[in-house]
């Protein structure tokens, strides 16, 4: 294979899939590849493939030459909810099905020191769908969320243990809402379906540091900033037609982890992974004209928190070409139980991860498969906002991911 059919390959990659499903807490995606899913997504000092650069661009001085791989990630999540409204308790499942975002990279040694890489991956996902007669229908039926960032980046080695890098990030998001409007008495009269969507394109950026201080030891940390959403597009409702406009902040990440290797065959990766989710303050979505004529705003106050992201994956070395991989995550949802609501799925989660992986001199793939729990959650009720007394339960996903590189 040439470097133009690869290049065509990277540039083919975005249409394997979208993303609808977040499987990270809030609708944060933190999969960015086989490898890395089955390490329990901590490869931040590890840098064996090019899609070490969704943790930390500055790795990439450890590939020579030209390099790169494509793959996916299907994933197919499940939750139920238990509401208490005026129609009494019932008990809701969300639309189950298989989704695949998508994640493409590549990476060249351009001099001695210099390398330049690019990767088109999701950072955030979200996908949520509920029945249009459900108790919760007047906060959300639907909520999907498609996100891609086109990443290149430039990374330099400073020293023989010491790189540095730097990116631009220009983040693709498009959301879609939809929920019910009572036209007379909630539950009792007539409603009709307020159907909303926008998109934006913005700009942010990403910064890393890679160090290794001895053969057996690497350290890795990596910013990637916040990026300003302005979404514009329009909304319809009961035959009427209005522009809606809305701003959100997507959070900075800060990744930090270490790679040992206590024997030739065996590796260990920990890292953590701070989300500053505390730039997500509200959710106002604005109608010009006013919606029905009376409604000029629709506002949620979110308030919420930073979250830390505790990653941990081993590999061992089962032969030349077999490497064998296991991981583990704990993820905490950011949203408080004061603003908990049916937007976001779940509560805290746990990630279990196997998977392997197959190298040879100038191929490799590899796979996983990740089964994703979360812990039930009670929902307290705030009517007025259409969120009822309830409690999320039964949640899980499961994900399998593949990837396919090559190196010359």
């Amino acid at each position: 294979m040439n470097k133009k059919i690869m290049a065509a390959a990277l540039s083919a990659a975005v249409c394997f899939g979208v993303v609808r499903a977040a499987h990270g807490a809030g609708f944060a995606m933190y999969e960015g590849s086989a490898r890395g899913n089955a390490l329990g997504t901590e490869v931040t000092a590890d840098p064996v493939n090019p899609s070490v650069m969704f943790n930390n661009a500055a790795a990439i001085t450890a590939l020579p030459g030209f390099q790169a791989e494509v793959g996916l990630t299907a994933i197919r999540p499940r939750q139920s909810i238990v509401t208490e409204s005026p129609l009494g308790e019932k008990k809701t499942r969300a639309t189950s099905k298989w989704w695949t975002p998508p994640h493409a990279y590549a990476t060249w040694q351009a001099m001695d020191r210099v390398w330049l890489g690019i990767g088109i991956f999701c950072r955030y996902g979200l996908g949520v769908d509920y029945p249009d007669d459900w108790p919760g229908r007047y906060e959300w039926t639907k909520a999907t969320i498609e996100s891609f960032d086109v990443n290149p980046n430039i990374a330099f080695k400073l020293t023989d243990q010491l790189s540095f890098a730097a990116g631009l990030r220009m983040e693709t998001f498009d959301a879609e809402f939809e929920r019910m409007v009572a036209i007379g008495t909630p539950f009792a009269g007539q409603d009709c379906k307020l159907e909303m969507e926008g998109d934006d394109v913005a700009l942010g950026y990403n910064a890393a540091f890679y160090w290794t201080p001895q053969t057996n030891m690497s350290f890795g940390i990596s910013y990637q900033s916040r990026v300003e959403q302005h979404l514009r597009g329009d909304a319809t409702c009961a035959g009427q037609r209005t522009d809606v406009s809305s701003d959100l902040t997507t959070p900075a990440m800060l990744y930090m982890g270490t790679s040992l290797k206590p024997t030739d065959r065996l590796k260990v990766n920990f890292g953590l992974v701070y989300t500053m989710w505390n730039s997500f303050e509200d959710l106002a979505i604005r109608f010009d004209p006013p919606l029905l004529g009376k409604v000029h705003e629709s506002s949620a106050e979110k308030n919420w928190k930073s979250t830390v992201r505790p990653q941990l994956g081993l590999e061992y070395k089962a032969t030349d070409h077999l490497f064998l991989r296991g991981g583990y995550v704990y993820d905490q949802t950011p949203d408080p139980d004061a603003h908990a609501d049916y937007l976001v799925p779940g509560n805290n989660r746990h990630l279990f991860s196997l998977g392997f992986g197959l190298g040879f001199e100038k191929w490799f793939f590899d796979a996983t498969y990740t089964y994703l729990f979360m812990q039930d959650r009670d929902v307290p009720g705030r009517p007025a906002e259409g969120v009822f007394d309830g409690e999320f339960t039964g949640g899980d996903a499961h994900m399998m991911s593949y990837s396919i590189g090559c190196r010359f």
